[in-house]
């Protein structure tokens, strides 16, 4: 297949069971990936499913734009960035921002082509920044531990060039710093962790803030994730929840030991980082089961924004490790109480269709299947579906948001049987 075709198109393409909500069905694995160092990796971004960046000790900086087949140099004229990576953040594989700290002083650097060049764009002996947000290409949020009792709450309206103290920054405790990664923008609502394990809560893009006890164990909150309901967890050495977007927290119980350094998730199902070992829960915290054990401790993990289907994502941590979750949908048959009589792939419906069509197929026993999409030319644009089916009815929608107007085919394919038809987007 052509790795350009995928990379134009992957991103916009998703694939759900048309019966299904979001993440009920999917099945997840986590994968080594070959970083191309072993140096400590203390922080990665995941833009979409073929996107991501990931920084570290002595400023290594990695990039992939073909989901982490390959990690690729983030930084191979090393003459600009110094110290240690504390935060990326980026839109695509061209153009990143992330801050370091080095001696005693802490830079924001901006690049527009990969990392083969980087311009610094903010510096300061005053203060740490440890997290980065762009909401768009121009405009962004950089946070960093107070100066004279002012949180270091940075904005910029010029895609990172230049960064101001936000005139709504809060005021901060005394003694209170904060720690990298223990932040969340989702626009209305900004969260931030602190050394007195309080949460910084704004509702309104950051124009005003409360701060909220997190109820948990430890010095530093070292982690925040909020669903787009409102649910969420804090964490230090214990972890609490929120079921109302942080104003108040219960203590919850979470297995392992040590401290929780990373959440994600969506919907019900969460994530979270202790040690060598992640956690998963598909009840929005109530029950935790151990999904994946690495081979050295892990530091940070991150999903891509506002993805459709099953989650995806990426795990970092000491000894240069990197880890990939993948996931695909496990289908249910229609009717279980029917079995088809033989294979057979239907035509979609509706054909023509825009902006979203469904895809059915029955199967007559239980067998290995792969449904993919492919465009005019024969290159595979999605995989619907891949993995041992049971026998039955399957019906999947599929929503190419991006994609123009012209013909594409669908393929269902098993060990004893092959068809193809023919589908049309019109735009």
């Amino acid at each position: 297949m052509r790795k350009n075709t995928i990379a134009a198109i992957l991103p916009v393409l998703f694939c759900i069971l048309s019966y299904t909500s979001f993440g009920q069905n999917c099945t997840y694995q986590w994968a080594p990936q070959n970083s191309g160092v072993a140096n400590q990796l203390t922080v990665v971004k995941a833009v979409n499913e073929l996107t991501g960046w990931t920084g570290g000790a002595n400023t290594i900086v990695r990039r992939t734009t073909d989901g982490g087949s390959t990690w690729v140099n983030g930084n191979p004229n090393p003459v600009v960035l110094a110290g240690m990576v504390n935060c990326i953040d980026a839109i695509d594989g061209s153009t990143a921002w992330l801050s370091t700290t080095n001696s005693g002083s802490t830079f924001i650097y901006k690049t527009s082509n990969g990392g083969a060049n980087w311009q610094q764009v903010f510096s300061s002996t005053q203060t740490r920044i440890f997290g980065l947000k762009m909401t768009d290409a121009a405009n962004g949020f950089a946070f960093g531990d107070p100066i004279s009792n002012i949180w270091q709450m940075l904005v910029t309206t010029n895609g990172g060039v230049n960064w101001q103290l936000s005139p709504n920054a809060p005021a901060a405790a005394n003694t209170e710093t904060c720690l990298p990664n223990s932040f969340q923008v989702s626009l209305p609502n900004i969260w931030w962790g602190t050394s007195l394990t309080s949460v910084y809560r704004s509702t309104n893009g950051g124009a005003s803030f409360t701060s909220h006890a997190a109820n948990v164990t430890g010095i530093y909150i070292l982690a925040v994730h909020y669903n787009s309901e409102g649910i969420g967890f804090s964490s230090s050495i214990t972890m609490s929840k929120s079921t109302n977007s942080g104003v108040n927290y219960a203590s919850l119980p979470a297995p392992g030991s040590g401290n929780i350094e990373a959440i994600q998730g969506e919907g019900q199902n969460f994530w979270f980082i202790r040690g060598n070992q992640i956690y998963r829960s598909t009840s929005s915290g109530s029950s935790w089961e151990l999904v994946f054990t690495s081979a050295q401790s892990l530091v940070h993990m991150d999903f891509p924004d506002a993805i459709s289907g099953c989650q995806t994502g990426w795990a970092v941590g000491y000894g240069g490790y990197i880890y990939k979750m993948t996931g695909h949908i496990v289908a249910t048959s229609s009717n279980q109480n029917e079995i088809p009589a033989a294979f057979e792939l239907k035509q979609n419906y509706p054909n023509p269709f825009n902006p979203e069509t469904k895809i059915e197929f029955s199967i007559p026993k239980s067998v290995y299947i792969e449904l993919k999409v492919f465009d005019i030319i024969g290159s595979e644009i999605s995989m619907l579906e891949k993995g041992e089916l049971a026998a039955g009815s399957y019906s999947y929608s599929f929503n190419p948001a991006e994609l123009s107007t012209g013909i594409y085919f669908y393929t269902l394919k098993t060990a004893e049987f092959t068809q193809t038809r023919k589908m049309l987007l019109v735009k």
